[in-house]
């Protein structure tokens, strides 16, 4: 394994240990983290660019830099900007729209064989950034942290390692974007909350109708919950009390709890804001360590099960 893969490993354990425990302990993480991580990935994606760039042609550093300005873009219209920052920034945002374009129009798809995908990998890099942008305003639970921590990892590590000699991958000769594989290996960990959830009701019996609501939450006194990260799955619509399958991370709990209390509900069904940069921070060890768990367990079964 080369020393810069393992410089990128330590910079992505130590920016989501720190992450991880900030979110388990208050669920607010501060852009700093994400930010300076952020630099750091981008410092080492800039060297790497710059030494294999006369192959390609100069779309690479085109890539690069409407990739950067998508990620800073998340934090930038957090700051207050003067007149001229604003000025500057605009004009950025339109110069990264202008490399896009040219990238677009300059790509050579022959340049990607068999054993070299150096280009599908950066290109991976903004395409995740894109889903991550549309899954924060248009996802029910995901908060502007999980997002940020995954944008910030495809750009510490935008290439596959691995430190076992064989490591899981989606195909013979070459799986997904090393980022995608992390985010994906991440959501199978998160799988396990569901049927943790789902055995801890059964043993408690908490097993009421419409019975979902096992794999997503527990009961808790109400008392209690309103001073716990929490969310209340039972909701008071009109003049009934409903049980909501997802709940909104933008939701008023404190509107929430008083109008369950106005209802009598003592002990209400609440999901827990589960801080997910936990299993993400998991998900970046252990990829590193055996591959892409993900397809190994549900991609492959269900696409033999199909075929």
């Amino acid at each position: 394994m080369a020393e810069l893969d393992i410089l990128r490993f330590l910079i992505g354990v130590v920016m989501l240990s720190y992450g991880s425990w900030l979110d388990f302990k208050t669920r607010r993480v501060p852009n700093s983290v994400w930010i300076y991580g952020g630099i750091l990935g981008s410092l080492l994606l800039i060297y790497d660019v710059s030494r294999i760039w006369e192959d390609y042609g100069f779309y690479l550093w085109a890539l690069l830099f409407a990739t950067l300005t998508l990620f800073f873009n998340s934090f930038v219209d957090e700051y207050i900007l003067d007149k001229n920052q604003a000025m500057v920034w605009k004009a950025s945002q339109y110069l990264a729209i202008f490399c896009s374009v040219y990238f677009l129009f300059s790509f050579n798809s022959e340049q990607v064989s068999k054993h070299n995908y150096l280009i599908i990998d950066l290109i991976a890099i903004p395409f995740l950034m894109i889903l991550m942008y549309i899954w924060f305003y248009f996802g029910p639970t995901i908060g502007g942290a999980d997002v940020k921590a995954i944008m910030t990892i495809s750009l510490i590590t935008p290439f596959s390692f691995s430190f076992a000699e064989e490591s899981l991958t989606a195909f013979d000769s070459r799986g997904f974007p090393y980022p995608f594989v992390i985010f994906m290996n991440s959501l199978l960990i998160y799988l396990f909350i569901p049927i943790g959830l789902a055995f801890f009701n059964i043993i408690k019996g908490n097993l009421e109708s419409p019975f979902f609501q096992i794999f997503f939450g527990t009961k808790m006194k109400l008392d209690e919950a309103k001073d716990s990260f929490v969310w209340p799955m039972q909701q008071v619509v009109g003049d009934r009390v409903v049980m909501v399958a997802f709940v909104k991370h933008k939701l008023d709990s404190d509107k929430e709890w008083n109008k369950l209390e106005e209802k009598g509900i003592k002990n209400p069904w609440i999901t827990f804001k589960i801080p997910y940069i936990i299993p993400l921070a998991f998900s970046f060890i252990i990829t590193a360590f055996f591959g892409d768990l993900f397809s190994a367990n549900i991609v492959e079964p269900l696409n033999s099960f199909f075929n």
